[in-house]
């Protein structure tokens, strides 16, 4: 589930226990060009995320509709 999703980036709260500070990582949002970004940070099952570049109004909400209605996105190793 992506939180305080902003221009620059979020917080993810992860099931996965092998992500690490630096990784890179992208992810599709319907509509829109894909979303690369570097993991900055990690505290137990949440990451904050950088976004390469920043990413429009339009696109951060259809983010947050998104994880409201399947609780997540598919983050792939970039």
């Amino acid at each position: 589930m992506a939180r305080h999703i902003s221009s620059e980036g979020c917080q993810f709260e992860v099931v996965r226990d092998d992500i690490a500070e630096g990784q890179r990582f992208s992810f599709a949002l319907d509509g829109y060009p894909p979303i690369r970004g570097t993991v900055r940070w990690v505290v137990s099952d949440r990451v904050g995320f950088a976004f390469d570049r920043p990413i429009s109004r339009d696109a951060q909400s259809a983010m947050r509709k998104r994880c409201a209605i399947v609780e997540g996105v598919e983050l792939y190793l970039s």
